[in-house]
């Protein structure tokens, strides 16, 4: 699988975390200075496209951290056989490159979803900033510690119910979703990354359904009863991540749209 360096955006992605729709990135929105800090270190934004190329490959050399903007991306390796391994979706707000900062090589290859955007850190400067930010130093190992609980989750005996109920909670929150939490990934992909075939994955949607849980919609999942589903997700003791995005609709639109015309 042959797959090209990602496109870099225009000049026209002017960098401003004050205004920024993400409420939760390595800066903590209402602090001017270290928003204003943070703004100055980054690199001009990147936009992707699904298929137009990585963000990174595995074994490509680190040279920065991402922070997701807008859209959604997945990091992935490749085994042996040549199959694909999801290993995460990346929603606003999330930290992209935290593999590499063992040997300062990625293990994994990110992609884009959807039409998407990341803030780019240089590593160089970054360090500089933590030094002197202790904030952001917290912030990183918080996005570590996020991770490395789900990759347990996700990799443990648990069954696939539990699995499949814990990841719709996890979509709701990641994307801000109320009540219809819309996939911006397909099916097989959400099997791919939870270990499960995608007609498990199938039938147990269904299933949910059948108990009055969820409702099925074209690319979305309305919940009817969160109670239950947390219920049957607790024994993984993972918690969903807080909403770092606005919650209002409009402010996902316009993400969506600046997306598309960093894009086109």
């Amino acid at each position: 699988m042959t797959i090209m360096p990602a496109k870099l955006a225009t000049a026209s992605l002017t960098i401003d975390c004050l205004v920024c729709p993400v409420q939760s990135c390595l800066v903590h929105r209402g602090n001017d200075a270290q928003a204003r800090a943070w703004s100055e270190m980054l690199a001009p934004r990147q936009a992707l496209m699904p298929g137009d190329g990585a963000l990174f490959r595995a074994g490509d050399g680190q040279r920065a951290l991402y922070s997701v903007r807008g859209g959604c991306l997945k990091t992935f390796t490749v085994d042996a056989e040549g199959n694909e391994r999801i290993r995460g979706f990346h929603f606003p707000g999330d930290l992209i490159g935290l593999d590499a900062i063992g040997d300062g090589r990625h293990l994994s290859t990110a992609v884009a979803v959807v039409p998407s955007q990341v803030c780019v850190a240089p590593m160089v400067d970054l360090q500089s900033l933590m030094s002197n930010v202790p904030a952001i130093s917290i912030r990183v190992m918080r996005q570590m510690s996020q991770e490395l609980a789900m990759s347990l989750a996700i990799s443990g005996n648990y069954p696939a119910e539990q699995r499949l109920a814990a990841f719709l909670l996890f979509l709701r929150e990641r994307t801000g979703a109320v009540h219809v939490v819309r996939f911006p990934m397909a099916q097989r992909d959400v099997g791919n990354y939870l270990r499960l075939a995608n007609e498990t994955v199938c039938r147990y949607l269904k299933r949910f359904e059948k108990r009055g849980w969820i409702s099925m919609g074209n690319h979305s999942v309305r919940l009817l009863d969160e109670v239950a589903l947390r219920e049957m997700a607790d024994a993984i003791g993972i918690t969903p991540h807080a909403a770092t995005t606005e919650t209002s609709a409009p402010a996902f639109r316009r993400l969506e749209r600046q997306n598309l015309a960093a894009v086109a």
